[in-house]
């Protein structure tokens, strides 16, 4: 077995927590079936969301205690599962490499309940991210686009959060592009993404060849795992939730490596203006903001 890119989630501080609800033998949970369950309901309503071939539980899920995985199979309702040390320490959500499947390791339910209000998430929709990723991965190889310049997610937050132009123009981005919630007027959407193109390439220019290109990479990954993940969220929670928890953040700029989940979600959102049919071709060769580009310039 091998570990596959990074840790999408981890919380300071939470391996302690975990520790408390850890044990050295149990099995599958009736929370965490539960759970899986509602994954199976909310695909039934939304589906793929666009993505060809995406499906949450094509991918086995390990539910985690930091001691012990169950590792599970979803097959339409049936749940066979099976035992083994924790790939992982403390409490994680990411995905797991193990010969050329790639699978989903979150918390199980009685740690993530305790630990929810952190995140802003319920388990089900961290399993809609994480599985995102492992589609990323199995079917458009994702992770192998990693260039030995890639800066990692710290690294790069610490050199755009110093530039104060560069910031600057960030937050503009962010609210040129909120202006697509609720906006339903196709001629005002191609304005938006002519404006937003000409504003992220004049911020390109005051950074290197290497953050550039780490950007595109974190947020082409995070933002459409986040956009997926927001998509999850709004139909178990409705739309205040959604609008609390998503939209009413978005257009502000935040330090370290939220900022790119919150820009790729809503590249996500322009595009879906844009065109509803986008994400059926979109195979990961192209950062979301040249997809934006040849809508608005028609290149």
């Amino acid at each position: 077995m091998k570990r596959a890119g990074f840790v999408i989630y981890m919380l300071v501080g939470a391996a302690l927590l975990a520790s408390g609800f850890a044990t050295t033998e149990r099995g599958f949970k009736e929370n965490d079936r539960e759970i899986l369950y509602k994954v199976a309901d909310d695909y039934e309503d939304i589906g793929d969301m666009g993505f060809k071939g995406f499906c949450p539980l094509d991918y086995k899920v390990a539910f985690s205690d930091s001691e012990q995985d169950i590792v599970v199979n979803y097959n339409g309702g049936e749940c066979d599962y099976t035992k083994r040390d924790a790939v992982y320490g403390g409490v994680v959500g990411s995905i797991y490499q193990d010969g050329d499947e790639f699978e989903v390791v979150v918390p199980e339910y009685d740690i993530w309940i305790t630990i929810e209000k952190l995140n802003n998430a319920p388990l089900s929709a961290v399993i809609w991210h994480e599985s995102f990723h492992a589609y990323q991965n199995s079917h458009h190889d994702l992770y192998e686009k990693i260039s030995p310049d890639t800066l990692s997610e710290t690294e790069l937050a610490g050199i755009v959060d110093s530039n104060d132009e560069a910031k600057r123009l960030f937050t503009k981005e962010l609210e040129i592009l909120s202006r697509v919630i609720g906006d339903e007027n196709s001629s005002d959407i191609n304005e938006i993404a002519i404006e937003y193109s000409k504003i992220a390439k004049e911020r390109r220019g005051l950074l290197s060849d290497q953050v550039i290109n780490s950007e595109d990479y974190y947020t082409m990954m995070e933002g459409s795992a986040y956009y997926v993940e927001s998509q999850a969220v709004r139909l178990e929670n409705g739309e205040q939730t959604y609008k609390k928890q998503y939209l009413d953040t978005a257009s502000k700029y935040v330090e370290g490596d939220a900022k790119y989940y919150r820009l790729g979600m809503l590249e996500c959102m322009l595009l879906d203006k844009l065109d509803k049919e986008w994400k059926a071709s979109y195979s990961f060769d192209r950062t979301l903001d040249e997809v934006i580009e040849e809508y608005a310039f028609g290149e």
